[in-house]
């Protein structure tokens, strides 16, 4: 590495660390708004400018630091720099002076952590920054201090203090069996120790706290209502990732097949995707709607995680679909999570535009034909197919991933629905259009520019949607059908 990357490394880590200081000072509340959309640009360039491959040894951290980057880290770097950034704008134009400085130091050190774990390689400091990444993110769903928010983050705190002692305990464990405090020594670890299953299951359940699986979802729903739309916004599109990510670096893919692992993932992400589902599309509030979109969401790339545990041999294609489905998935649902915020425009010309622009992300999230949630859904389902797998459950995978499509048209249409009960008219400021805006063109657009992870089938072209349309619109049309009928009976009853 050139000493410009080793200060960029560092910058990009350690710069969001500087918002406690500048509280204590005096006078730096105007510079520390309009500074959040800068915190995550060295982390960008790094995930732009330097090539997968980088460790930067660090001997004075800890017991010995170790940060890198390949290209599972670097997509998730890419994700979490391009959304933070982004909700960092809209935040400059939302945030009123109430407790800015306050949010402006837990939105930092949240920040901090969810970008050093992404660069972590060893042990002690992934776990100090996931853990810094989740407590401070307390700070974020308590901000307005309402009796729902205080009670969102009781909730919220209890469920991550669970998580970490569970991720705490997995870790020492596997570091143990491996003798090693570095995350690439853990999987072949655990593959052959003695309290393989021990592991595996403090681990998925440490990180599913954070990625919302079932049971262990319920702070969620809870937070995202409650706390400011930037906050939401990077919650659900990034934080919830690095659950993802901790289990991708930490369980034993490609190094022995779980068959019982992999059945058990498989009916947790059906569970998932269909169930939040269910309960997503009686929600009265945009965000609930979309923090229960985010879990069946999360559902499906934990289908894609059973699949991989019970096979080994396709564990690292199925391991690189995951992480591009999940920077499809985020940024679509930032750009979500910011529209609720957005105030519609009077003139009817521009009301019917910016509905157009809303739903758009949201389609692409039900993988309608030439968007990039088509692209990453194809590809869920070439690698998924039960001719490529040999467990029990992989019969049931095709007709799972239909009706997740199905599930996810139906909270779309769910939150149009109640955004649209919910929207308010007017003006907004150029922050928010800006924030929002380019949260919306990176949701239809970055999927397409970025180099795709090795070991993938070719991005599906226009050719490939053209012939596939229809096994990519009939979830849609379905799920429209359904809630026509649901509609009508409604409008019936009423009458």
């Amino acid at each position: 590495m050139t000493a410009f990357d080793v200060v960029l490394v560092l910058l990009a880590v350690c710069l969001p660390l500087l918002y406690p200081a500048m509280a204590v000072a005096a006078g730096y509340e105007k510079a520390m708004r309009y500074a959040l959309p800068l915190l995550p640009l060295p982390a960008l360039m790094l995930a732009l400018g330097t090539a997968p491959g980088w460790q930067l040894e660090l001997p004075w951290l800890l017991n010995g630091g170790l940060w890198g980057m390949d290209e599972l880290r670097r997509l998730f770097l890419l994700l979490t720099a391009i959304l933070w950034t982004l909700a960092g704008v809209f935040a400059v134009g939302y945030l009123k002076a109430h407790h800015l400085q306050r949010f402006c130091v837990f939105w930092g050190l949240t920040l901090a952590g969810n970008l050093g774990l992404t660069v972590a390689v060893d042990i002690a400091s992934f776990y100090s920054f996931f853990a810094l990444m989740t407590f401070a993110g307390y700070g974020l769903v308590v901000h307005e201090g309402t009796a729902e928010a205080n009670r969102a983050g009781r909730v919220y705190l209890a469920m991550a203090v669970v998580g970490e002692m569970a991720i705490l305990a997995g870790l020492l464990l596997a570091s143990a069996a491996a003798d090693s405090q570095m995350l690439p020594d853990l999987p072949a670890a655990i593959a052959e120790a003695p309290q393989r299953d021990l592991m595996i299951g403090l681990l998925i359940a440490g990180f599913g706290v954070k990625a919302g699986l079932p049971l262990l979802h319920f702070w969620l729903p809870l937070a995202h209502p409650v706390a400011p739309t930037p906050a939401s916004a990077v919650l659900s599109g990034a934080m919830i990732k690095a659950g993802l990510l901790g289990w991708l670096v930490t369980l034993p893919f490609g190094e022995t097949s779980l068959p019982m692992w992999g059945a058990l993932m498989v009916v947790a992400g059906a569970v998932a995707s269909l169930g939040a589902a269910a309960l997503g599309v009686c929600q009265q509030r945009p965000k609930t709607v979309l923090a229960y979109s985010s879990i069946s969401q999360m559902g499906l790339m934990v289908l894609m995680m059973g699949a991989a545990l019970a096979n080994s041999d396709v564990a690292q294609p199925l391991i690189a679909g995951m992480a591009l489905f999940a920077l499809h998935h985020g940024l679509a649902k930032g750009s979500l999570f910011l529209s609720t915020a957005v105030a519609i425009p009077l003139a009817p010309g521009g009301r019917w535009l910016m509905w157009v622009l809303i739903a758009l992300p949201g389609l692409s999230l039900a993988g309608l034909p030439f968007t990039s949630g088509a692209a990453s859904k194809l590809v869920m389902k070439e690698l998924l197919e039960p001719d490529n797998l040999e467990f029990a459950m992989a019969a049931y995978l095709p007709m799972l991933i239909s009706a997740g499509g199905i599930a996810t048209m139906l909270l779309v249409w769910r939150f149009l629905w109640v955004q649209r009960a919910n929207a308010s008219y007017g003006g907004n400021s150029a922050m928010i259009w800006l924030g929002w805006g380019m949260a919306t063109v990176s949701s239809l657009g970055v999927f397409w520019l970025l180099p795709q992870p090795g070991g993938l089938p070719p991005t599906p072209g226009l050719d490939a949607m053209v012939n596939q349309s229809w096994g990519l619109l009939w979830p849609a049309l379905a799920a429209t059908l359904l809630a026509s009928v649901v509609l009508a009976a409604r409008s019936i009853k009423q009458r």
